[in-house]
């Protein structure tokens, strides 16, 4: 043995003899192991819905929230905002024994630890979801309404200050006055106190008691909406939570208790496999997959993800997957690898995809104990990806065809020129007044809108009135005519209002217009991408006349000035295409 050996073997039994050996050490320390552990990956919905999930489990029919709130001040705000102080919980569920609740605030301990029937199973969700928003957490239970109600507590400060090293054993002690109305004759009510996070922002600015209510009724519609839909009651203040369904096949919604209800999605995909439970040898259990494709009343055509009635129905969050665990949604967002790329969200909204396991396959999609988030494993995903990934490329091309379809018909009924007019329209109340044709009569202006209406509505004469009028309100109105002449186009100033003639006979709009407008008619035959191209020049090419039209108009005497200028240039536009063409 070396000398530098026999000097380390000489420290080492120095040092253990250092050390009393009726010293013990903690496990954990427990004050600064919670303060830690505050940092859990909860937000303030994901901790409440800790609770939710305790009740259910409780068998409660009705669970309530109540947000207790305060004006305080904040940060370097000198003015009061409304926060939240305080929340409580409560449920009718069958409550726990005074032996139960007394653990039920120890971290490690559950009544259902590694149970793989129900959502409970890790021992932590609602001690650490507690800690994460709030400094005190307090909770009153009973089985029976001829038992008392049981009370405990646990206060991160009396922890941190050495006040507080057990867990008070429960003792008798009534709910608070103001949370009575919470719970049924037997349940469980859970009071967080000391709201830190509940009131303030992690950049320490204050947190709307408003937004949080506002987040919470989103959340508990989205994340327990089975509940929700089979008759659970869960109410935040005095409104009922309403399930939001992302399949949109629920009639339990807020949008189907009135006289009008929407319509559901259809059913693209339904499907169950089984999945080998890991360290289980042959057992297996079901994974589902549920696919729909929404409303054809809710998508006629593009842009309609953004409106009010797609926003009141959260169809703008709806992008991704929905996974749930046990009836519980944990996951909602982007499956990579599962689902194509994401840049198409103005179609991706219009369909919705589910995926519900049970708790035994918790390994295969890595949930963590937080129960927020999941990640298939990787031959799973590969599952995954043969249901989803095509499917999505079907109804992608689905919700381009309808649209597509939608589009032609409006543009027939409303005509090819209706997207530059609305355009120009909505510019109007911003621009320059006109100065042409403000001295036109009355008599002559309606004859001048007659006969534009007429030709607008020549295989449609039922709607000539209604095409009148649809050009009393528009500063602008393009017309397809035919006429022998160089002009590529004519211009009826009318004061308020300008009727672009385009002439039809014309080499530019027969050469190059026509070719257009025929390419981006959906019945042809073409690819999307150039439909959307020929869409593009076609409207541009309106914009470009229109915006002439109308800087034409700024000259009371634009038709005499003008007149010369448009010959011309209709002449030397002939020249020009004829000879592209024939070269």
């Amino acid at each position: 043995m070396s000398a530098s050996t026999v000097s380390r073997s000489r420290n080492s039994k120095s040092n253990a003899d250092a050390i009393d050996s009726n010293d013990q050490v903690e496990l954990v320390q427990a004050d600064n192991a919670l303060l830690s552990l505050r940092a859990s990956g909860h937000d303030y919905c994901s901790a409440i819905g800790e609770v939710f999930d305790n009740s259910i489990q409780a068998k409660a029919n009705n669970i309530r929230l109540r947000l207790f709130t305060d004006k305080i001040v904040i940060g370097s705000n000198k003015k009061k905002t409304e926060v939240v102080d305080r929340l409580a919980i409560g449920d009718d569920g069958d409550g726990m024994a005074a032996e139960i609740l007394h653990r039920s605030l120890q971290l490690g301990y559950s009544s259902r630890y590694d149970d793989r029937t129900g959502m409970g199973r890790f021992g932590v969700g609602a001690k650490l979801a507690g800690i994460s928003v709030a400094r005190r957490i307090e909770i009153w239970s009973r089985m029976s309404p001829k038992k008392p109600w049981l009370y405990t507590y646990i206060d991160l400060d009396e922890i941190k200050d050495g006040q507080m090293q057990f867990i008070p054993v429960p003792e008798e002690k009534d709910v608070p006055k103001d949370c009575a109305d919470l719970v049924g004759d037997k349940g469980t009510l859970v009071l967080w106190s000391k709201g830190d996070r509940l009131a303030v922002r992690e950049t320490g600015s204050a947190r709307l008691a408003s937004s949080v209510e506002t987040d919470l009724m989103k959340y508990a519609a989205r994340t327990f909406r089975r509940f929700l839909d089979s008759g659970i009651r869960i109410a935040l203040g005095d409104k009922d939570v309403k399930p939001y369904d992302p399949l949109y096949l629920m009639t339990t919604t807020q949008f189907h208790s009135g006289a009008e209800t929407d319509p559901v999605a259809t059913v693209v995909v339904d499907e169950s496999f089984e999945w080998p439970i890991p360290r289980e040898g042959n057992r297996s259990a079901k994974v589902h997959v549920r696919m729909t494709l929404l409303p054809e009343e809710f998508r006629r055509k593009r842009g309609e993800g953004g409106s009010d009635f797609a926003k009141q129905r959260r169809i703008p969050d709806n992008h991704g997957i929905s996974i749930l665990r046990a009836d519980r949604e944990i996951f909602e967002g982007t499956l990579t690898g599962v689902q194509p790329s994401t840049e198409k969200q103005d179609l991706d909204r219009w369909w919705s995809c589910e995926i519900s396991f049970s708790p035994e396959l918790d390994e295969c999609f890595q949930v963590r104990n937080v129960k927020k988030g999941a990640e298939p494993t990787n031959g799973l995903r590969d599952k995954l990806r043969d249901i989803i990934y095509k499917t999505v490329v079907t109804l992608r091309s689905q919700i381009k065809s309808h649209w597509d379809k939608n589009e032609a018909a409006e543009q027939e009924e409303s005509g090819i020129h209706k997207e530059a007019e609305d355009v120009a329209a909505r510019t109007d109340s911003r621009s320059p007044k006109p100065r042409a044709g403000q001295d036109v009569p009355s008599a002559e202006r309606d004859k001048k809108i007659k006969e534009a209406a007429v030709v607008l509505t020549k295989d449609q004469p039922d709607r000539q009135e209604e095409v009148e009028e649809q050009i009393r309100n528009r500063p602008f109105t393009l017309i397809p005519e035919g006429w022998p002449g160089s002009e590529i186009f004519d211009i009826d100033h009318l004061g308020s209002n300008a009727l672009v003639k385009l002439n039809m006979r014309h080499p530019f709009y027969q050469q190059v217009y026509r070719p257009l407008v025929e390419k981006v008619d959906a019945s042809q035959n073409g690819s999307e991408n150039e439909r959307s191209l020929a869409r593009l020049a076609q409207v541009g090419l309106d914009i470009l006349i229109l915006a002439y039209a109308r800087a034409e108009g700024m000259r009371s005497d634009a038709t005499e000035h003008y007149a010369d200028l448009r010959t011309n240039w209709g002449l030397h536009l002939k020249n020009m295409v004829q000879e592209w063409k024939n070269s």
